[in-house]
């Protein structure tokens, strides 16, 4: 099921990216079904209240953490181990390196300067919530040293169109957050789901080393072994771009924090709704698209051929953005209700949720595009134009949110609706001048 034979040479399989696109979306729907469970289960045990707000804005730069180290190791190094050219094609031990030793420093960094990050990420919480926050980020710190380490096993596997173990990423760390949080609630209140957010990260990164030890070999020997500096220049783009990416999302977060008590929770509540969208609509494509374009840069005529077919990518994830968006607009306090409302998570809860998404949810078509083509050049080495449009989108997000009153949750959308229609339509401006300019 994850081995996914490749095309011959200059062509993309729609068949071949259909299979792999499968295979990522399986993954990806189990990973949401169970973090869904595991936002639920945070929301019967402690509502919108100041638990969640302090769990949620410790999760939020450990998640933060994810999405850069997934794009940028899975988007900046599959092209460096499938590379038809063995000049261009790097070992797996210098990438494997250069990975942990980042994600260890960033480890570090967390555990030391943990009350000024949640300062960052939340800044309105009151001196309790937030004292408690710091203590659970330092709890969750260490697993963003498995979480970074493996990525770069996934990006192996990916690179050889194995796409099962690491689309199936989130399945460890959501199951074992909600076993933690329920078996440890009553004792130790929200620590628990930290303590199995931890320890599912740890066990992801002993199931993608099994899952890639065969394929190990195959790279260890052969290949540039560069070092941390020169190795991390190439991907650099990508990871600028990538928390770039993630930093909108957290000065929204930061944003909502200010309206009071609950908010960070709620918006948290509402964002996991927001992003199930985004990532079936980008992610399968996008991961099964990779190895197709990282392998199509030879000749203008193959690259033509790349940015063609994600192009009708990019048409696929508007058409779906629009019909999700308008269903979870139109359904939001119903979708609340059904998904959340149990336990401590009360009608107030719902209210506040269902008014994030109200004002969230049309960012999906600009975040969605601006996601996937940015993925689509990154395949193909182009990372200007995506790190240029997020920049922009980060840049005109936190000058609204700065210039809003803190007091109307309706518009907490709406920098980050500018920002991503400005970058979505400067990225689909630079796609459509390279594929006729080269």
């Amino acid at each position: 099921m994850q081995k996914i034979d490749a095309p011959p040479p200059g062509e993309i399989s729609e068949a071949v990216v259909l299979k792999g696109s499968l295979v990522v979306g399986l993954g990806l729907a189990v990973g949401q079904v169970t973090g869904f469970v595991r936002q639920a289960a945070i929301g019967y045990v402690s509502g919108t209240g100041s638990e969640a707000d302090a769990l949620m804005a410790a999760m939020a730069p450990v998640e933060l953490w994810w999405a850069v180290m997934s794009l940028t190791v899975i988007f900046g190094f599959v092209p460096k181990f499938s590379a038809s050219n063995p000049s261009l094609r790097y070992s797996f031990g210098g990438i494997f390196r250069a990975a942990a030793r980042l994600s260890m420093l960033a480890t570090v960094c967390v555990l030391v300067f943990a009350d000024a990050v949640i300062h960052l990420f939340a800044p309105g919480l009151d001196a309790e919530t937030h004292a408690n926050a710091v203590n659970l980020l330092r709890v969750m710190a260490p697993a963003q040293a498995a979480i970074g380490v493996s990525f770069v096993y996934s990006a192996l596997l990916f690179s050889h169109r194995r796409f099962g173990m690491g689309s199936f990423h989130h399945v460890f760390i959501n199951a074992t957050t909600l076993l933690g949080g329920l078996a440890g609630y009553g004792r130790w209140g929200p620590y628990g789901f930290a303590v199995g957010y931890t320890i599912g990260s740890y066990l992801q990164l002993a199931a993608a080393h099994w899952s890639s030890r065969k394929l190990i070999p195959l790279h260890s020997g052969r290949g540039n072994v560069p070092g941390l500096v020169d190795l991390l220049a190439g991907p650099a783009p990508i990871m600028g771009q990538a928390l770039a990416m993630e930093l909108i999302t957290a000065v929204s977060r930061a944003y909502a924090s200010t309206f009071g008590p609950g908010m960070t929770s709620a918006f948290d509540y509402g964002y996991k709704l927001f992003r199930v969208p985004v990532a079936l609509l980008v992610v399968p494509l996008s991961h099964a698209l990779l190895p197709e374009l990282s392998s199509r840069q030879g000749s203008a005529e193959h690259r033509k051929t790349a940015l063609l077919a994600a192009e009708r990518g990019a048409m696929l994830t508007v058409v779906g953005g629009a019909v999700v968006m308008a269903t979870f607009m139109l359904l939001r306090k119903p979708i609340v209700e059904i998904l959340f409302q149990r336990g401590e998570f009360q009608s107030a809860s719902t209210d506040a949720v269902a008014t994030i998404l109200l004002g969230y949810m049309p960012v999906v078509i600009g975040r969605g595009l601006t996601d996937f083509l940015s993925r689509s050049l990154f395949a193909m080495g182009k990372v200007q134009a995506p790190l240029a449009a997020t920049v922009l989108a980060l840049v005109l997000n936190f000058a609204i949110c700065l210039a809003l009153p803190a007091d109307e949750p309706l518009l907490i959308g709406l920098g980050a609706i500018v920002g991503f229609s400005v970058g979505a339509a400067w990225i689909v401006w630079s796609v459509v001048r390279f594929r006729r300019h080269g």
